[in-house]
């Protein structure tokens, strides 16, 4: 076999290995960097699932509130808390950005965690976030936890459960949240596997490969020469389209294939939908928008309010609860009716049912719509009345007056 055989027959095998995509495999076998949550962000699709739903818990609104004596909530505003969580936790931080750091934490890690700074009457006064990757928690035998923080110069500080707002994913132990980038690790390396292999695929000029092939033989050190040279003066989308002088006898060929052909857009639709899959984020919502239309959109992201969002609300309001409030009688929740606005003509045609049927008041729909009272008045709340029985129309004259305003029985 020539030495030109040789080299066309290594760089066919090349790229039906790179066609095969058993990038899963090749990643358990070592061949790719194993996946951690601090190398997890480094993919598109991971990071596009955490931002939105991180982003989303830290832009609502998270209120504490006071359950007075005739069960109504009202705001905590005299309540430290509420103000730490509607506001500043910290000197560093806003509400959101505590929040939106924690939930991206307890994604990756499984966990999240604040130091809370307590005065000497046992109110939070202040919360500053911990690093899940220095954390270790154990329980004592008396049931409780302990957390061993490993400090930056390697100090470590040792924590007891009244000290710490611990936020975790669903668990097995009922201790450490589970990460999803650890369980979902071969999906992870198979979509960096794709993202590296059209990068490779596109700086070759979107070109499987091309042969040089000659009649006479070639030595194995020329033609290494030669391939450095062609790759040199023609490898690369800034190269391409170059004059190519050929030595006498030479011949050029190219290896045929696209990405079509070898399913490469498919994969990396498929690897994108496996990680939207394992974070429950409905796929438009990081622009994979094969399969969404107008009509679904609305409806797709009630979804991601009610399935993917509302856990996660509900174990940040629960958290709180454990091991911020001592006080039975407050609460924390969010506000998501943001989220819960349909269109326009949707919320105008709710909000006219709700205030005929003395659901809502004037200023309560104002609120709902971010606009102002308008006053006392706009407390009033209305009933309909004109349905009646038969009986009342003919007694009543046909007014279709109910018996409370005509006095007919």
């Amino acid at each position: 076999m020539s030495t030109v055989e040789v080299i066309k027959n290594r760089d066919e095998n090349r790229i039906r290995e790179l066609r095969s995509f058993d990038f899963a495999a090749l990643a358990r076998s070592g061949g790719m960097r194993r996946e951690t949550p601090a190398t997890a962000p480094e993919v598109p699709a991971v990071i596009a699932c955490i931002r939105v739903i991180a982003e989303s818990v830290g832009s609502l609104p998270l209120h504490i509130y006071r359950m007075d004596s005739n069960g109504a909530k009202v705001l905590a505003t005299d309540s430290p808390l509420y103000r730490l969580m509607r506001y500043a936790p910290n000197d560093e931080q806003t509400s959101l950005e505590l929040r939106e750091q924690l939930v991206m934490l307890y994604l990756l890690y499984g966990d999240a965690y604040c130091e809370l700074v307590r005065d000497d009457r046992g109110v939070v006064r202040e919360m500053m976030p911990l690093h899940p990757s220095r954390m270790t928690t154990e329980r004592l035998t008396d049931g409780t936890l302990r957390y061993i923080y490993r400090e930056p110069n390697g100090r470590q500080t040792i924590y007891n459960q009244r000290q710490l707002w611990h936020l975790r994913m669903p668990t097995l132990d009922g201790v450490h949240g589970l990460s999803l980038p650890t369980l979902v690790r071969d999906a992870i390396a198979h979509a960096r596997a794709l993202e590296s292999y059209g990068l490779t695929y596109f700086s070759n000029n979107a070109r499987p490969g091309v042969v040089l092939q000659s009649d006479n033989p070639i030595p194995p050190e020329a033609a290494e020469r030669m391939r450095e040279q062609w790759e040199r003066m023609h490898r690369g989308p800034d190269r391409a389209h170059r004059t190519a002088v050929l030595p006498n006898g030479l011949k050029v060929h190219e290896l045929s294939g696209s990405n079509e052909s070898s399913q490469f857009v498919e994969a990396s639709k498929q690897a994108v939908i496996t990680i939207c899959r394992a974070f429950r984020v409905p796929p438009h919502l990081v622009q994979s928008l094969d399969g969404a239309t107008y009509s679904n959109i609305e409806h797709q992201s009630r979804e991601f309010l009610t399935y993917t969002l509302l856990p996660h609300l509900r174990r940040i309001e629960d958290s709180i609860s454990r091991d911020l409030i001592d006080d039975p009688t407050l609460f924390a929740e969010h506000d998501v009716h943001a989220f819960m606005r349909g269109d326009s003509a949707a919320r105008a045609a709710w909000y006219q049912q709700a205030l005929n049927s003395g659901i809502m008041s004037i200023n309560e729909v104002r609120s709902a719509e971010g606009m102002n009272p308008i006053g006392p008045e706009g407390d009033e709340r209305f009933l309909q009345v004109n349905m009646t029985t038969l009986r009342q129309i003919v007694n009543g004259g046909g007014n279709g007056r109910s018996d409370a305003n005509s006095g007919n029985g």
